[in-house]
């Protein structure tokens, strides 16, 4: 039996009894909106019987529907277009349900329009939808109240959301970044290398920020650079990728910094003036005395002169020594002959005060205009010599002071005991000093790495992106 027999052989009885299994409200309006067939299903949909609804208008059934909205859809149901809607319901026992409501104009055997709907019941979806809604509402408010930049991107490096504080912290709206790579709010060097870490990243698997977090450096949309913390994690949804990165400007924190820094220096300063000015001249006349003394006892022939001029010697070594930790502390040099000058007499002044064999080599004269700049690194060589010397019981030191196309670094080994691997990686374990010299690199928006050479030699590395740094090559 083919389709078209199976049809001719139906009954009304059949069809109704199909009708009535059908899981969901089968039923047909005149145009005036009065039911006139009602299913079995539509009481498994509202609760009401065919006898309950037959004969009642349409709307009774939508507390929010009345007839001008019924005409409304007619008008549209006789230009031939069909009605979906998603709207609440009034089931018989009282409460609201959601339904998913078609309608569209047909023919009856008598050749009149009638109107044939279905409704089916969508108050589980609705309620799963409005929550999902809800909590990405509330996830959403979340966001644009956090005082954290949050920013999520894909593994091309596209922006995909930007919440207020991202809005705040770098000048652009959302509209004007979401959809564009990431590496538009890095200045150099992170915006050329951004795109080949993201590379190799998802090709090994090697972690540089991801699940670890850094301070780097972030451009705002006038231009301006500014520091940042950035902690980025990493999020997988069956083939995609989504990397969410968390900021925060350390501007303030760094201006603190840069300030008891600065304190720090001025008291330096005023130290080193005193030794110089003061004991360094007490030294001088007491050394001067005690020599003109032992002429006098020795012009004498008294036995204590001899005595008398050991004294004088050592006072004037005492002078001396004292004179040249005025100038560590006041870089005389560094003000009146730059920065390369400064630090080879810093080696010379390590090799004298300490017999630790200490040598510096910069390849190329090199002079950097801002004197701010010049003493951070100067300070930087000069607390790592220090715990060389200090901690590390070093007996050799190497200092390098190098300049590319791309960054100024500058390098200090030495042979001492070194650093475990533990100290290396724990915050809690750095000394005041390293913590400083960390500070320092990052004012300069560079970085500060610890690490040992295959010779068994300790290296510190600090290197500062050229584009941070204003630095003249005399050859």
């Amino acid at each position: 039996m083919n389709r078209a027999e199976f049809r001719t052989d139906l009954s009304f009885e059949d069809l109704e009894i199909i009708l009535d299994n059908v899981p969901r409200l089968v039923m047909l309006i005149d145009l005036d909106g009065t039911i006139l067939y009602w299913n079995g299903g539509g009481e498994e949909v509202f609760g009401y019987k065919p006898e309950e609804a037959e004969g009642k208008p349409v709307w009774f059934l939508y507390p929010d529907r009345r007839l001008d909205n019924f005409e409304e859809d007619l008008i549209q149901l006789e230009k031939g277009e069909n009605l979906s809607l998603e709207i609440e319901g009034h089931h018989k026992d009282g409460y609201a349900i959601w339904l998913d409501v078609k309608r569209t104009m047909i023919e009856d055997s008598r050749g009149e329009k009638v109107i044939l709907g279905t409704a089916s019941d969508i108050s589980l979806q609705k309620k799963t939808e409005l929550e999902l809604a809800e909590s990405q509402a509330r996830i959403k408010a979340v966001l644009e109240t956090a005082v954290e930049g949050i920013i999520t991107i894909d593994k091309e490096g596209l922006i995909q959301s930007f919440n207020r504080s991202a809005e705040e912290m770098f000048g652009y709206s959302s509209e004007e970044v979401i959809g564009e790579n990431i590496s538009m709010l890095m200045p150099s060097p992170y915006q050329e290398e951004h795109d080949q870490y993201m590379k190799n990243y998802l090709e090994t698997g090697e972690r540089k920020i991801i699940d670890i977090g850094r301070e780097v450096r972030g451009k705002r949309k006038d231009g301006s650079i500014f520091p940042i913390e950035l902690a980025v994690s990493e999020v997988k949804f069956e083939d995609e990728i989504i990397f969410t990165g968390l900021i925060k400007d350390i501007s303030g924190r760094r201006k603190l910094e840069n300030e008891i820094l600065q304190i720090a220096e001025d008291e330096r300063l005023r130290i080193g003036h005193e030794l110089h000015d003061g004991l360094g001249q007490m030294l001088s006349g007491i050394s001067l005395i005690s020599r003109n003394l032992a002429r006098k006892l020795e012009a004498n022939g008294l036995p204590a002169a001899k005595e008398v001029l050991e004294i004088s010697k050592m006072i004037r070594e005492a002078d001396e020594q004292a004179r040249k930790l005025a100038h560590g502390l006041a870089h005389i040099e560094l003000d009146n002959e730059g920065l390369q000058v400064a630090m080879g007499r810093l080696c010379e002044r390590i090799e004298v005060l300490t017999k630790t064999t200490c040598t510096f080599k910069c390849p190329k004269d090199i002079e950097i205009e801002n004197s701010s700049i010049a003493l951070h690194l100067y300070r930087i060589v000069q607390e790592s010599i220090n715990n060389a010397v200090k901690h590390g019981k070093a007996t050799k030191i190497f200092v390098r002071l190098e300049v590319s196309k791309n960054k100024l670094q500058l390098v200090i080994e030495d042979n001492g005991v070194g650093f475990s691997e533990t100290e290396k990686n724990s915050k809690y374990n750095k000394g005041m000093g390293i913590h400083t010299m960390e500070y320092r690199s990052h004012i300069l928006g560079g970085k500060l790495n610890i690490t040992e050479t295959p010779e068994g030699l300790t290296r510190v590395i600090c290197s500062i992106p050229s584009s941070n740094i204003e630095t003249i090559n005399k050859i």
